[in-house]
C-alpha cells in the first residue's frame, strides 16, 4: 500500500500548513530546496507552473512536485517512443505532456519509495478520463546524474534523443559543453487504457 496515499494528503503551496512548514522542508539538494522556499511562489503566480506537497498528520511536509503544460517535439523523440502512438497524430508536431519541473523528497523520508509513489500518482492523475487536459506524455528534464536517470528508467521513463550527442546537438550546445539535463517521458496511454477497465 501506498505511504503517501495512506498517511498524507495532497495540497497546494498556498495551505496554511505547507506555508507555516516551507522553511524547515529540505530535500538536501541547495537548488531545489531554494526554489520550492523561495521561488515556487512567484514561479506559479507568473502561471509557469502549479506546486503541490505531500504532508502529514504530523503536517510536515513529506515530498513537493511542480508541474506545467509542455509538449514533446514528434521529430526529436524515438521512434521506440513513437511507435504506439496511431499513424494520423504522428503528423503532429508536439506531442501534448504534463512536465514535472521539480521533485523532491524531504531528507527525513527518503529511501522510503516516496519520489516513485509520487510518479506513479501523477502517471494516474493524469490519465484518470476525469483529468481536465489531454497529455500522452509524462515528461521531465532529468539532472544528468546516473542515479537520478536511473531513478527515472526504473519508474518506466525513457530517453526522448537517442543519445547526449543528439540531444546536445538539438539545444544546439558546442561540442564539450555540459549537457546538464536529459529529456525523458512515460507514455500515459496504458494507464488510461488500464483505468476504463
Amino acid at each position: 500500500m501506498s505511504y503517501l496515499l495512506s498517511n498524507c494528503r495532497l495540497t497546494s503551496l498556498q495551505d496554511i500548513q505547507v506555508q507555516s512548514n516551507l522553511s524547515f522542508f529540505s530535500c538536501g539538494d541547495k537548488d531545489l530546496d531554494e526554489f520550492f522556499q523561495c521561488d515556487a511562489a512567484a514561479y506559479e503566480h507568473a502561471l509557469f507552473g502549479k506546486t503541490y506537497a505531500f504532508i502529514d498528520k504530523r503536517n510536515n511536509i513529506t515530498s513537493m512536485f511542480t508541474i506545467s503544460n509542455g509538449g514533446i517535439q514528434a521529430k526529436q523523440m524515438r521512434r521506440k517512443l513513437r511507435e504506439n502512438v496511431p499513424y494520423p497524430k504522428r503528423l503532429i508536431h508536439n506531442y501534448p505532456s504534463v512536465l514535472i519541473g521539480r521533485l523532491a523528497v524531504s531528507e527525513k523520508f527518503q529511501g522510503n519509495g516516496i519520489g516513485s509513489e509520487i510518479l506513479d500518482f501523477l502517471k494516474i492523475w493524469f490519465s484518470d478520463s476525469h483529468n481536465k487536459t489531454g497529455c500522452r506524455f509524462l515528461a521531465v528534464d532529468a539532472y544528468n546524474v546516473y542515479s537520478i536517470l536511473k531513478f527515472y528508467e526504473n519508474n518506466e521513463f525513457s530517453f526522448v534523443f537517442k543519445s547526449e550527442n543528439e540531444e546536445r546537438a538539438s539545444l544546439q550546445l558546442q561540442d564539450g559543453q555540459t549537457l546538464h539535463s536529459r529529456t525523458m517521458c512515460c507514455d500515459l496511454f496504458p494507464y488510461a487504457e488500464s483505468l476504463q477497465h
